[in-house]
């Protein structure tokens, strides 16, 4: 059969996507349809070696699953084996036939594989063909990543965070029943919370300084950040001395944890020529009915509240609502200076 009429309408799909998961998506249903596999899944572990999402193609769809989930026992080990040898693929035995691991990529904390579950071993062709895909979806994803990225701090640019945000809101809860798609947990011990972060005195810095020591300030900072968070918290820089993350998967406590490790280390942090540096944050309870640019003006009072009071500290509007200092207002759409 020749498969060069469909690897070319393929190819162009794939390299025509803007979004790296919209890409995840396309590579498996372009394997799906040249291999027909058993099994077909995008599997990301964490810096710890614990499984945090699983992109899955089930009966013409892809399926993800971000909780709870579930890897054998013999893929476990063969995986390690990748991560502890450096090898590019495994193959071993499982409940439903022969498994084949390759190693997709690795970013600042996390690992992701290709796993593909076969009755037969892949033929060299297929092989073959799996390896060039791969590479080829490897390189295009640093293509879009140069464009979705700060090209100073490394970190997610403004324009991603419009695209992105809209991502979001489709996991949130329906404030009707409080439970997220796929997820049984109360939605008040699970939730996404928008964070912003302003460094303080930062024109003094620039003024003192000079730009290419403030440049180094952002850098730094934006090293402690990722240091801090995890790979699947996104975090963006708006422009300026202004950071928005959003964080997953956290109660109000735990994220008000996370944001004080984060705040601890930027001030325990030592920046060369500078000195101490100190950041203020405000941040707010992501949910679905309520419009983005709302979520960001929350968030903006409550980071404003933090410097009034002093700077060097974390404020969530929630309690500011709490104590009859803000309340919760829809806003008129549209765009909003945040610096």
């Amino acid at each position: 059969m020749d498969y060069a009429p469909l690897l070319f309408n393929q190819l162009a799909e794939l390299t025509a996507m803007r979004d790296i998961e919209l890409m995840e998506f396309s590579l498996l249903r372009t394997l799906k349809d040249f291999l027909n596999p058993a099994g077909l899944s995008i599997l990301k572990i964490d810096g710890k070696g614990q499984p945090y999402r699983e992109l899955a193609f089930n009966n013409s769809q892809c399926v993800v699953t971000a909780d709870e989930i579930k890897v054998p026992g013999e893929l476990v080990i063969a995986i390690a084996g990748i991560l502890g040898s450096g090898d590019a693929t495994r193959s071993t035995r499982t409940g439903d036939g022969l498994t084949e691991i390759f190693h997709i990529h690795k970013t600042r904390s996390t690992q992701a594989f290709l796993i593909i579950t076969v009755k037969e071993p892949l033929s060299r062709m297929n092989a073959y063909l799996v390896g060039g895909m791969l590479q080829i979806y490897r390189n295009f994803c640093e293509v879009l990543r140069d464009g979705q990225t700060d090209q100073l701090t490394g970190l997610y640019n403004r324009k991603t965070f419009d695209d992105s945000i809209n991502k979001v809101f489709s996991l949130l809860p329906d404030e009707a029943d409080g439970e997220f798609p796929g997820d049984k947990r109360d939605r008040k011990s699970v939730g996404y919370w928008l964070v912003m972060v302003d460094i303080d005195h930062f024109k003094a810095v620039n003024d003192k300084f000079g730009h290419l020591y403030g440049d180094e300030v952002l850098i730094l900072l934006a090293q402690t950040m990722q240091a801090c968070f995890r790979d699947e918290d996104m975090l963006f820089r708006f422009g300026g001395e202004e950071f928005v993350f959003v964080l997953r998967g956290t109660d109000q406590a735990g994220c008000a944890i996370a944001l004080e490790r984060f705040r601890t280390a930027v001030e325990e942090r030592d920046f060369p020529q500078v000195g101490r540096v100190t950041v203020s944050i405000g941040a707010c309870r992501m949910t679905r009915d309520t419009y983005s640019v709302t979520l960001i003006d929350y968030a903006d009072k409550a980071m404003y509240h933090s410097k009034k009071t002093g700077r060097n500290r974390t404020t969530f509007f929630e309690d500011l609502v709490a104590s009859g200092a803000e309340k919760y207002e829809e806003v008129a759409t549209g765009d909003i200076t945040l610096f």
